[in-house]
């Protein structure tokens, strides 16, 4: 029977799986326990059942008080109202040699249940847990080119399958002959494509076509109830690239007839209310408008419908994510990170450490897990 200096075991479980990972990871020291029961994958479960996503991951490239570039990862918990709020993580250094090597390219290619995955297309692909600070390289591809011809990384997807409960990795790879070409788009060969599933812990190829040709876009590359989306092209047509996660298939979905070929406007993804959205908006200029379509699904396909435009006069360099049906978090012309509420179109500034001007901000809607970024995972649940 329970004393009043002891709490039951159970209740003990429950209490904890209600805390943030962050806290977790540190209350793995307090006894030993705790530290069982918290790296207990079934207790990984049942925290992340009792998660909801309440943080935006936050990625900029900052000027340093000593005038160094670095990149800052930051977890800003919703509703952004606090300056306090704001909080640096550990960013993951991927090269031995910072000073040998360009990290700027490392980006975020789809993240699912707590992990991330970074990739700059070329020299590796990691996954990483931002709660728990745990990162790692998965291993070399097993598709090898042919004499004389290089491997090129066209795209990358990380996301789940919900009939197995694993997480896996898509890579899209050409065998190109670097010399003799001007675009990756124009070689004869055919792309090839691989799995890496974090349950088997390798890669296996798998036999499926892939249609056209991945535009490298990094703020439209996103994960969304088990598919990838990737931005591609193919005959001077430009379109969606889906891969089904469960599936294991590639399809194509059609965009609104003024993104096609527009080279003067920018692209990008997100979601809103349960649906996919797309913002199309001029690359410069004092008068932007920022359009927003939502993305609409029947028995006959897909659909696209302008449901907000976002006057020019706030100084708004692009838009970032939805963080609330009314609320997107959005970047300004100066570097800072603001709010825009579409409805009374009132833009509020999020303080942010760092001396402005930041550039190559990404954000993404997240929620904090104690999932290992090892293999051997299942997240059935």
């Amino acid at each position: 029977m329970a004393t009043q200096d002891h709490l039951p075991e159970d209740l003990v479980v429950e209490i904890l799986s209600w805390l943030p990972a962050k806290s977790l990871v540190r209350f793995k020291s307090v006894c030993r326990s705790w530290y069982v029961t918290i790296t207990d994958h079934n207790f990984a479960l049942k925290h992340f059942s009792n998660s909801f996503p309440n943080h935006i991951l936050l990625k900029r490239l900052v000027t340093s008080e000593s005038n160094n570039k670095e990149y800052v990862y930051s977890f800003l918990p919703y509703p952004l109202h606090l300056s306090g709020s704001v909080l640096n993580i550990f960013y993951p250094y991927l090269c031995y040699y910072p000073d040998e090597c360009e990290i700027s390219n490392y980006d975020i290619r789809g993240h699912s249940h707590g992990l991330v995955c970074l990739s700059d297309l070329y020299t590796g692909i990691y996954l990483w847990n931002p709660s728990t600070a745990d990162i790692r390289e998965l291993p070399p591809t097993i598709i090898l080119a042919e004499p004389a011809l290089t491997s090129v990384t066209n795209a990358v997807g990380f996301g789940y399958n919900s009939k197995t409960g694993d997480l896996k990795v898509v890579r899209v790879m050409y065998h190109a002959d670097m010399t003799d070409m001007v675009r990756f788009i124009e070689v004869d060969h055919l792309p090839r494509v691989e799995i890496f599933d974090l349950s088997k812990n390798r890669w296996r190829e798998i036999q499926t076509p892939v249609c056209g040709f991945v535009i490298w876009n990094p703020s439209f590359e996103m994960y969304y109830e088990g598919m990838f989306y990737w931005w591609a092209e193919d005959d001077d047509t430009e379109f969606i690239l889906s891969f089904d996660m469960s599936e294991e298939v590639f399809g194509r979905i059609s965009v609104p007839e003024s993104f096609e070929l527009d080279d003067e406007k920018y692209r990008s993804a997100g979601t809103l209310n349960g649906s996919m959205v797309l913002f199309h908006y001029p690359k410069s200029g004092d008068e932007r408008m920022f359009d927003i379509w939502k993305m609409e699904k029947d028995f006959v396909g897909v659909s696209w419908t302008k449901v907000f435009t976002i006057a020019p006069g706030f100084g708004i360099e692009k838009p970032l994510a939805f963080v609330s049906s009314a609320e997107l978090l959005m970047e300004a012309n100066e570097g800072q990170v603001v709010l825009h509420n579409i409805n009374t179109q009132e833009v509020k500034d999020i303080p942010m450490e760092g001396n402005p001007p930041a550039t190559f901000i990404r954000a993404v809607v997240f929620v904090q897990s104690l999932f290992s970024v090892m293999g051997g995972n299942n997240i059935a649940y």
